[in-house]
């Protein structure tokens, strides 16, 4: 059951990649500073919420992402080719890659910011959690 839970995060955290990865193909016009603090924005998500970035900071969350997204996004692709749910193995890699990138994406973060950005991995976890549970 546990694998189960971890699995339905590895795919929650990717397709809130996916996500971003779409924004980030949007004009950033009229995004104000109170959007990326909730976690909208090209470079907010749900792991950076309530974060004020500097620019700096920006710069590097865009290059991490850069990075991960386009093998979270092949690992999805080949799931969803399959039509069945991932493999053990797909999991762990899923998990791998959000690990790193979580924990790239926290190195660059002030020690202030670090306790927002834990809170948030904390919530994320929480929620996937009750959703794994809820069902059973």
């Amino acid at each position: 059951m546990k694998v189960i839970r971890i699995a339905t995060l590895a795919i929650a955290l990717c397709a809130g990649m996916t996500s971003i990865a779409a924004a980030q193909g949007q004009p950033e016009a009229g995004k104000g500073q109170g959007e990326m603090r909730r976690g909208g924005g090209e470079r907010g998500g749900w792991l950076l919420k309530d974060i004020t970035l500097t620019d700096a900071q920006k710069a590097q969350v865009k290059t991490i992402r850069e990075k991960y997204v386009p093998r979270q996004l092949e690992l999805r692709k080949a799931v969803q080719a399959t039509g069945t749910q991932p493999d053990a193995a797909t999991r762990a890699k899923m998990m791998e890659l959000q690990g790193q990138q979580s924990a790239e994406l926290r190195a660059i973060l002030t020690a202030d910011q670090q306790v927002i950005f834990d809170r948030n991995v904390a919530e994320m976890k929480a929620r996937m959690d009750a959703r794994g549970s809820g069902g059973r």
